[in-house]
């Protein structure tokens, strides 16, 4: 195990590269070098975030100075479609942020996404570790799950196969669509409001369900909070079943997971806002043999760039928690 390791970001000034900012210089393990940002390079970070008070500057380098410098491991914090382009030249373990690596199949990411994969055969971890904590011990490579697709998995993944039918009623805060969306430009939009999109066709509907196999319907909405989200599984069960036992099988399943808590309220997202929980509870039953589980997350965090850090310390044998418990 080593004693440091050399960190880098490329995005380092959107929503997700700035909480790995944050994340990262408390981390005792890790020194971070690269703090790309294509248009901020050469600012002072509390210049585009001024709660950030430590002394560091958004940097512009190469590829080929990037590999220069030996990274041990590299976050790519980009757009879809873009973030293959660098991962195709980085030489050092990447853990990627887009969504650019999370589908099995390439093909699949092609016909969602729109957009030709140019790295058809990386072989790739996808990087939930509540389900694949082993493979990401071993892995170079991490696709970072998408924050939706962090909250209905394991609100979902223990119950599957006592499930017809699943539906998802998620909430989430508008800095998941990120630091250049509409609700940024004119914040009227969402004051007040909630908005329905995607109601039958999101991205991460498709992510989803390489793991969860029974028929699911998502539909997404944006609230007026910056940040924290909520999914509420409505699960269609097959056959009579105690909702006690039903919470049971959820505490034995992630009975080792660090970050996900089974509690015995109805979580809302003020406890998990800028923490790595996700936490879930309800786990009532109705008289249509509905159960109902209410899970809740910070998207930016366990939703991305906490989760990112958790992958980054198990590839490197840190405790799984380091740097991420304030």
């Amino acid at each position: 195990m080593p004693d440091k390791i050399k960190v880098g970001i490329i995005g380092a000034s959107g929503y997700t590269g700035h909480e790995l900012i944050k994340i990262l210089v408390r981390h005792p393990k890790v020194e971070l070098i690269v703090l790309n940002s294509e248009n901020n390079a050469g600012k002072k970070v509390r210049e585009i975030y001024p709660d950030f008070k430590i002394e560091f500057v958004y940097t512009h380098f190469s590829i080929k100075e990037i590999n220069e410098m030996h990274m041990d491991v590299v976050f790519l914090a980009l757009p879809h479609t873009k973030a293959m382009d660098y991962a195709l030249e980085l030489r050092c373990k990447i853990i990627d942020l887009s969504a650019d690596y999370r589908f099995k199949k390439p093909g699949k990411y092609e016909k969602i996404y729109g957009f030709a994969h140019k790295d058809k055969k990386r072989k790739v971890v996808y990087g939930l570790p509540e389900l694949f904590r082993e493979k990401i011990k071993h892995a170079k490579f991490i696709a970072n799950p998408g924050c939706y697709a962090t909250g209905i998995i394991i609100s979902a993944y223990p119950i599957q196969k006592l499930a017809k039918y699943m539906v998802f009623d998620c909430k989430s805060g508008w800095s998941g669509a990120g630091k250049n969306s509409i609700y940024v430009k004119d914040n009227s939009i969402i004051k007040n409001n909630i908005i329905a999109y995607n109601l039958t066709k999101h991205r991460h509907k498709y992510e989803i369900q390489q793991f969860i196999k029974t028929k699911l319907s998502f539909t997404p909405q944006v609230i007026d909070t910056f940040r924290g989200m909520m999914i509420v599984s409505h699960i269609l069960l097959k056959g009579m079943h105690n909702s006690a036992k039903i919470r049971e099988r959820y505490i034995k399943f992630y009975k080792n997971s660090l970050f996900v808590k089974i509690v015995d309220t109805i979580p809302d997202i003020h406890v998990v806002q800028n923490t790595n929980k996700l936490l879930l509870g309800g786990f009532e039953i109705d008289e249509n043999n509905q159960l109902v589980i209410v899970g809740v997350l910070d998207n930016l965090i366990k939703g991305a760039s906490g989760q990112a850090v958790q992958n980054m310390n198990l590839m490197f044998g840190f405790k799984e928690d380091e740097g991420l418990i304030l």
